[in-house]
């Protein structure tokens, strides 16, 4: 199975680095996520769907609106998960940049007669540049507004595109492979197994480490 990459590079101001990068990993895991399934027998693998819920969120520094999946603890989780990148990003000086990366994965038995640990394999990853920029005029911030807007609403687009295009994406799992598929700790949403990453322009091998260690700490 061949891992599809997207690649996404946005210009933003330092107070746009959160509003924009939760706007575009909200936007995907929207598309990957579903209700929350109910079998009606662990055994069959035979399974309702529970429904997905849904918001509009407003964006506070830049004109924009997004549907994210109305969750608490979601939008809880991935601005923790988002944190070590946004808060460093933002308090860089104009001429900052940064990576960062949603992966969808799912957990394979081990090769050999189904012992050993599972593999994790990624099936699809999300890469997001954002490149801080300082407007100087009130005509260059509106220009730059106007950007960042249209360039939103094509990134919104896009997603929308590739999530309906027919690609491979797990099958539906029996009871017994569900946290193999989906990340089940969430109350009233089921989004697919997935891992936020990052990486900071001229960040020190320390810092490496540390966003290591943030990553795999959930």
């Amino acid at each position: 199975m061949n891992t599809r990459s997207h690649e996404l590079k946005l210009s933003v101001t330092a107070r746009q680095v959160e509003d924009v990068t939760k706007a575009i990993f909200h936007s995907i895991l929207f598309h990957r996520s579903t209700g929350k399934y109910s079998y009606s027998n662990p055994g069959s693998g035979t399974f309702s769907v529970g429904t997905l819920g849904m918001e509009d969120m407003d964006c506070s520094t830049v004109n924009f609106t997004y549907v994210r999946c109305s969750s608490a603890d979601l939008e809880q989780w991935l601005t923790q998960q988002l944190e070590g990148f946004t808060a460093p990003l933002s308090q860089q000086n104009p001429t900052g940049s940064g990576k960062v990366t949603l992966e969808f994965y799912e957990r394979k038995k081990g090769r050999w007669l189904g012992l050993g640990p599972a593999e994790t394999i990624n099936w699809e990853v999300w890469r997001l540049q954002l490149v801080l920029v300082s407007p100087g005029s009130d005509q260059e911030w509106q220009d730059h507004q106007q950007k960042l807007v249209d360039a939103l609403a094509e990134v919104v687009l896009y997603i929308s595109d590739v999530v309906n295009r027919p690609e491979y994406i797990p099958r539906n799992p029996t009871f017994e492979n569900l946290p193999n598929v989906f990340d089940v700790r969430f109350s009233q949403v089921q989004p697919y197994l997935h891992r936020v990453t990052f990486e900071l322009a001229g960040e020190s091998v320390a810092g490496a480490m540390r966003k290591l260690l943030h990553t795999f700490a959930y």
